[in-house]
């Protein structure tokens, strides 16, 4: 059997700059849902956009504004759109994403990441940094995450970390796992080659990809117990349960996908392993998964509660996190 553990420890992982408050990074509200394509027959609501403006300063170093699009890059690969209409083309008001810090004043804005700090929002807060960081700032209602150092390198430093890890693995890891609750789905109706191309998909399951490949090096210190529960999370996911799926088992496909999803519990809730993560998703953008699973008829209505024990039984009863 193939393995798919991927360990790298000759490859020193992307140095992690200040967070302030712990976790920031990982909590901030990068994207929302929304009604797009309104005016046009194929308009569809509940669809990922971004809920942030980037933000830079007239006067800052172009290879700070550069970096800048690496962030955006990422965000479009975990949004499905930016959000417009027909009515926003008549207008010629598509929205925006990038934009410098005199353009904002005109702008409506609730979240911002403010990339390095030749900036008027980095002036106004007083701030100064003596490391490469990446701070929230809440005023106003309204939250910003600063990317900065106290030179160059060092904003350019803590840019790449937030690009090409933070908002890399974000995009990986919503992919996967709301591709994980429609595989269920389609198994559960018998649909297994949709199945199947869903977890061959780069933008299906397999985008877990890019969380196992930022997360080798780190994994590679983790003790045993951690890296066998990974191991076997792959080997069903990537081996196990797609031969199920091309043998059209329904059943050994369904008692996999369990398999795999304690797996996930086990990591991520600390089931009979250190807990892995240890930060609480944002939970609207979390709960996505909920609708996914009441559109595949995963979720039963008992009284004026809805059950999901199509999915959360057992072992992984536990519905959030602790």
């Amino acid at each position: 059997m193939r393995r798919f553990l991927i360990l790298l420890p000759m490859v020193p992982a992307f140095a992690q700059p200040v967070i302030e408050p712990k976790f920031a990074d990982r909590i901030f509200p990068y994207v929302s849902y929304s009604e797009v394509w309104t005016g046009t027959p194929a308009m569809l609501k509940d669809v990922a956009v971004p809920n942030v403006l980037i933000v830079y300063g007239v006067n800052e170093d172009t290879d700070v504004v550069a970096q800048a699009g690496k962030i955006a890059f990422y965000l479009g690969q975990w949004v499905e759109d930016i959000g417009f209409g027909a009515e926003e083309v008549k207008q010629s008001k598509i929205p925006p994403l990038l934009v410098s810090d005199k353009q904002l004043k005109n702008v409506q804005w609730k979240n911002i990441i403010v990339v390095g700090t030749n900036n008027d929002i980095v002036k106004e807060l007083g701030l100064s940094f003596e490391k490469p960081t990446i701070k929230l700032v809440e005023k106003d209602e309204k939250k910003m995450l600063i990317v900065g150092g106290q030179n160059k390198e060092q904003v350019l430093q803590a840019i790449k970390y937030l690009a090409d890890v933070r908002l890399n693995f974000k995009a990986g890891a919503y992919r996967t796992f709301f591709s994980f609750v429609a595989l269920r789905g389609h198994i559960e109706k018998g649909e297994f080659d949709t199945a199947l191309r869903l977890v061959r998909s780069p933008m299906g399951l397999s985008a877990c990809g890019k969380n196992m490949a930022l997360a080798g090096p780190m994994i590679a210190q983790w003790p045993d117990e951690l890296k066998a529960v990974v191991k076997k999370r792959n080997a069903i996911l990537y081996v196990e349960l797609p031969k199920a799926l091309e043998e059209r088992n329904k059943d050994k496909a369904v008692e996999l996908w369990k398999e795999a999803m304690f797996t996930c519990y086990q990591c991520h809730q600390g089931i009979g392993i250190p807990q892995v993560r240890k930060f609480k998703p944002v939970e609207e953008i979390h709960a996505k998964h909920q609708r996914i699973a009441e559109a595949f008829g995963l979720v039963k209505v008992v009284g004026n509660e809805k059950s999901c024990v199509a999915c959360h039984a057992g072992q992984t009863q536990i519905k959030g996190y602790k």
